[in-house]
């Protein structure tokens, strides 16, 4: 099934743009019932914000994949104004392990698909939200592991997010540097950081250090977890 998942992602060659891939690695799992609603007007904002600026909606490039029953890519990568996010469902386990390897599969086929195309790419993000801890255990060092060496490489820069219920302990392990609490109420915050960030980041050219604004400032979204 990722195989097949994977055969989907291309690049929009008509576009010559250099690209900023997002994989929002959304959490699932049966616990999301209850902030599904949040989640969806998070990605209406971050979309609406995106479109809104001339340049970054030509760079960036949005894929979900959400991981609860399974494993799933929603569609390919695709500019904010074709970004289009299906109605939110909640049900299963949390194979957090597998999304992961999932989504460092996707963001190298993304930059693979660029370099044949012959269009620059930075190095995909890809923001995990959750509000638990993996359930695939089996799979969870190869994960953290898979994580770091991408990390290391610059091939993909990790971001893990948790609500208050999640296991820090474990999103330290994938991302030591980048894993926030999210306060509560703060989703619709945090999308509009993240359109922040990523519009800055589509502006700058490849090698450049963008400083991200600290979203656990007193006025943000996050804590220190």
């Amino acid at each position: 099934m990722s195989n097949e998942m994977l055969a989907r992602v291309s690049v929009n060659t008509l576009n010559r743009e250099r690209r900023q891939p997002l994989i929002l690695l959304l959490d699932a799992s049966g616990s999301m019932a209850d902030k599904l609603g949040e989640v969806e007007r998070g990605l209406a904002a971050l979309r609406a914000s995106i479109v809104e600026d001339t340049l970054a909606r030509s760079r960036v490039e949005i894929a979900l994949v959400t991981f609860g029953e399974a494993v799933v890519l929603h569609g390919d990568f695709v500019e904010a104004t074709r970004f289009s996010a299906p109605p939110p469902f909640a049900a299963g386990a949390t194979p957090m392990a597998e999304a992961l390897l999932f989504a460092l599969d996707a963001a190298r086929e993304k930059r693979a698909a660029c370099r044949a195309a012959g269009i620059d790419c930075f190095a995909p993000w890809i923001f995990l939200v959750t509000d638990g801890e993996p359930t695939d255990l089996a799979r969870w060092t190869e994960a953290v592991g898979a994580v770091r060496a991408a990390e290391q490489a610059k091939s993909a820069a990790v971001f893990a997010v948790g609500t208050r219920h999640a296991n820090f302990e474990r999103l330290r392990q994938i991302s030591p540097t980048r894993t926030i609490q999210l306060r509560d109420g703060g989703w619709q915050t945090m999308f509009r950081w993240l359109s922040t960030s990523l519009k800055a980041k589509s502006r700058s050219r490849p090698g450049d250090e963008v400083p991200l604004e600290d979203p656990r400032k007193p006025d943000g979204w996050a804590l220190a977890p």
